[in-house]
């Protein structure tokens, strides 16, 4: 006879999102089992650039980032696990026009909120970046108390802190279906045991509309590669360079080790997202010359490796968080790459509105439902139409 699991909430996902939800769930007293295809951060949270930050344009975004940063300075006495957190901070380079204008826009929503940012001008920027060219750059928005850290430390430091809080966490072991009764999912199949659940939480990542369709349903996340290359220069040496995204070439780039990681804004659609995905070889030749013209060091640089990943993006570039579809189903899911940022900071007032409880943070800019009217805002600050067709400045 198949083994059946109860419990208060099925989450699907352990990555950034999946980790700090059932953390938070679990320490409040629900009974949470975690059901993951493969292993924690096998998907897309480990595979991305590691970047913390609260330069957001929008209140709930900046006041989330800004929670995850402050858990930052207690991470490794709370887990035992060090995220290798440095506070280099984050650079988002503008040659005026309308990329300026929005970092105007919200750095001052982002000072309204207690967050330490500010405009720069080039000669700032220089000492920043030692060997920057910002011949064609008005200046960048700087947040010195923003940074990078590593994504299986701490993803892994999340998950360990939510076993030691009573939940079960089964790795290798997929959802197959989603059992519905009287307009409710009252379980599901997996590659192990079956599970029921009084809440189904869906925070499969780029996966979560394989999971929605399970019970006849459609979520409007769409999955994109995103692949980062290692070079080894950097302009720091000895030191850590601030996580610099450059929104008229439509790159970025930090330290990483004795060099630095650089990647594209752009990350094409990939139909039926896979377990894993081979790095392109061939954007290559593009991303370095454009890395040339930005450090010129970067000629004399040779790539080591790299390795790519798929991110899940929604038409504005925020999250679905809410209950979806069916009475008690939450989708946690289409953080468009901001999920180290807004994840762990988001997850205290998810879990207590999964309780029936008020959320801290105002969550409705992450409806389903504004995507009905046509009318949403999209974040941004690298977002909108950032992710699909990147930020890159092209002339009329």
């Amino acid at each position: 006879m198949t083994e059946t699991l109860w419990c208060d909430v099925l989450m699907v996902g352990a990555g950034i999102a999946g980790a700090t939800v059932a953390l938070e769930l679990a320490n409040a007293g629900a009974s949470v089992v975690v059901a993951e295809r493969g292993a924690v951060c096998s998907g897309s949270s480990g595979l991305n650039a590691g970047g913390l930050r609260q330069q957001f344009t929008q209140r709930t975004s900046i006041l989330a980032g800004k929670a995850t940063i402050a858990r930052m300075a207690g991470f490794e006495a709370e887990f035992g696990i060090d995220p290798a957190f440095r506070q280099a901070g984050y650079l988002f380079l503008h040659n005026g026009g309308r990329h300026g204008a929005t970092l105007r826009k919200a750095v001052a929503v982002q000072n309204e909120q207690g967050v330490d940012t500010r405009l720069i001008g080039n000669q700032e920027l220089a000492e920043l970046v030692p060997g920057i060219n910002t011949e064609d750059l008005e200046g960048a928005a700087y947040g010195p108390h923003d940074g990078y850290m590593d994504p299986n430390s701490m993803v892994s430091g999340f998950a360990a802190g939510a076993r030691r809080a009573g939940v079960k966490i089964l790795q290798d072991t997929p959802v197959t279906a989603v059992e519905t009764l009287g307009g409710r999912v009252s379980g599901a199949r997996t590659g192990g045991p079956a599970v029921a659940c009084d809440v189904l939480l869906n925070a499969a990542g780029t996966w979560a509309p394989g999971i929605a369709r399970m019970y006849g349903a459609e979520l409007p996340i769409t999955a994109r590669r995103n692949q980062m290359f290692v070079l080894d220069r950097t302009p720091k040496p000895g030191g850590f360079m601030p996580l610099t995204i450059d929104l008229t070439l439509g790159i970025y780039l930090h330290s990483e080790g004795e060099g630095v990681v650089s990647g594209y804004a752009e990350a094409p659609e990939i139909k039926d997202p896979p377990a894993a995905i081979a790095l392109d070889w061939d954007e290559l030749p593009a991303l370095v010359e454009r890395l040339w013209h930005r450090v010129p060091l970067f000629e004399a640089a040779s790539v080591t490796h790299g390795w790519a990943g798929l991110i899940e993006t929604t038409p504005d570039d925020n999250p679905v968080v809410g209950w979806t579809h069916l009475q008690n189903v939450y989708t946690v899911a289409g953080f468009s790459g901001h999920g180290m940022c807004l994840a762990p900071g988001l997850a205290p007032s998810i879990a207590a509105e999964v309780r029936g409880q008020a959320p801290a943070l105002a969550l409705d800019i992450y409806r389903l439902e504004r995507f009905e009217g046509g009318e949403v805002e999209p974040e941004g600050v690298w977002g909108g139409e950032a992710i699909s067709r990147g930020t890159r400045e092209v002339p009329a």
